[in-house]
C-alpha cells in the first residue's frame, strides 16, 4: 500500500484477513482501522469480482470507489506504517501471520 502496488481498500482486506486468522488481539489499535476499512467497503468490487459485475456498472461506481479509496488511505496510512514500523522492529512475530 504504502509503495502503490496495491490500493488501501484491497490491503485492508490482506490485513483483515491475516489479522483474522493471527489471532492477534483483537482490540490492536493498528489493526482495528484496517477491520473498519473492510467492513465500510466490502460491498465494493476489487479483483476477481470485478469480473462478475457489468461495465457499465463499474463505470457508475468507480466515483464511490475512488472516495472510499481517498478515505481509507488518509485514515489507514498512519496506520500502515506503525504495522511496518512493528513488523521490522520485530514486535509481532512474522509467524503469526
Amino acid at each position: 500500500m504504502l509503495a502503490g502496488r496495491l490500493t488501501y481498500i484491497e490491503g485492508a482486506r490482506k490485513i483483515f484477513e491475516a489479522w483474522w486468522i493471527s489471532k492477534l488481539d483483537e482490540w490492536d489499535a493498528d489493526f482495528l482501522p484496517f477491520v473498519c476499512i473492510h467492513s465500510e467497503t466490502e460491498a465494493l468490487p476489487f479483483g476477481k469480482m470485478r469480473t462478475h459485475w457489468q461495465p457499465a456498472a463499474l463505470e457508475a461506481l468507480q466515483p464511490e470507489i475512488d472516495r472510499m479509496e481517498t478515505w481509507a488511505r488518509q485514515y489507514g496510512e498512519p496506520h500502515c506504517r506503525n504495522l511496518v514500523a512493528r513488523f521490522s522492529s520485530g514486535q509481532i512475530k512474522l509467524e503469526k501471520l
